[in-house]
This record gives structure tokens, C-alpha cells and sequence, in this order.
């Protein structure tokens, strides 16, 4: 089963996630969290995150970064506005979380 939750920003969509993850034992994914991480990532590598090809590198991160308290910064939320502005970005982070999703046993997203 896969469910994903969508809608605009602060409407409560991690807060509804984490919930059917929970009831559901599936695991979850903060896809927001993903741009905020390229950013990130961009800018811990000394990158230009209006730079397609800086962006488009940077996400190759690990996923342990997911964890760090830097991306609920306003530096990663700034960097992570410009960095999904690229299409090439957006088309590795769907991929990214299509292969989420395609765990056994599915997903929240």
C-alpha cells in the first residue's frame, strides 16, 4: 500500500503522514525534506544552489541527512525553494521517492 499526502504548505501533511504511518507500521518519507537536503547539500559543498548543475549533483546525498536538525534551518527551506525550481532536481527526487514508495509493503509519503 502506498499512500501519499499532498497539499499546501502548514496545512498539517507531515503531522497526517507520520500518523498513517504509524497506524499502518509503513514506513515514511518527508519529501519536503528531500529539497531541503539538496539544498543543504549544495551549500555544505560550497555550491550555487541557482546552479542546475550544483543542484542536480547534490542529489546523490546521503541519506543520513535526512536526520540532521540543519534542514529545519531557514538556510535549507531558502536554499531548498531555489534548488526545486529545476527540473532536473524535481526528476531525481521523484525517482528517489518512487523507489521509496516501491518497498515491499509500500509507503507514506
Amino acid at each position: 500500500m502506498i499512500i501519499a499526502v499532498d497539499g499546501p504548505a502548514a496545512s498539517g501533511k507531515g503531522t497526517i503522514a507520520r500518523a498513517l504511518a504509524a497506524h499502518y507500521q509503513l514506513p515514511h518519507l518527508d519529501t519536503g525534506l528531500l529539497y531541503r537536503a539538496v539544498g543543504q547539500t549544495v551549500l555544505d559543498r560550497g555550491g550555487d544552489p541557482a546552479s542546475e548543475a550544483d543542484a542536480l549533483a547534490a542529489c546523490d546525498f546521503p541519506e543520513a541527512i535526512l536526520s540532521d536538525p540543519r534542514l529545519k534551518q531557514s538556510a535549507a527551506g531558502n536554499a531548498a525553494s531555489v534548488v526545486s525550481a529545476h527540473p532536473s532536481v524535481r526528476a531525481a527526487l521523484i525517482e528517489r521517492q518512487r523507489a521509496f514508495a516501491n518497498q515491499p509493503g509500500g509507503a507514506v509519503l
